[in-house]
């Protein structure tokens, strides 16, 4: 996303667009904890398995998440490649529909694709969400 482009941005869409992001970062928690439990009950460890579960997975979804932001050259930036699209290629998967259909989200109409955060950057909020339940679980609720 250009300068250029975000200077013309009006707070609304700044707000849906974090709204947009949290939505499928709750969600990706949502199913990554009932994950995590499904593996602690399976592996017999309990509430100390659903933590260390979120602790790991969320770990490997932040690392993979990085992978992903990771320009891999000057030549790919769109910033920096002046005869290149401005605009960052957007594809919606399968779960994002979901999270669309989740309250409040449907009942907002979103701003264009490339005023939204791309997939690799809400995998790294959805990380970070992930990893916050796993450090509430060991110190809120003592697990």
């Amino acid at each position: 996303m250009s300068s250029s482009g975000r200077s013309g941005m009006r707070p609304r869409t700044y707000v849906v667009a974090v709204l947009d992001a949290v939505t499928f970062s709750l969600g990706v928690t949502g199913v990554t904890l009932v994950a995590a439990m499904l593996l602690s009950v399976g592996s017999g460890t309990g509430g100390a398995g659903i933590k260390a579960f979120m602790f790991a997975i969320g770990w490997l979804m932040m690392a993979y998440a990085v992978v992903r932001l990771w320009p891999s050259g000057p030549s790919t930036d769109p910033e920096s490649d002046p005869g290149g699209s401005s605009i960052p290629k957007t594809r919606q998967v399968r779960f994002q529909r979901v999270t669309r259909m989740l309250p409040p989200i449907r009942w907002i109409t979103l701003p264009p694709p490339e005023h939204r955060l791309r997939i690799p950057a809400q995998l790294f909020l959805s990380s970070v969400f992930v990893l916050a339940t796993s450090f509430l679980l060991e110190v809120g609720l003592g697990v």
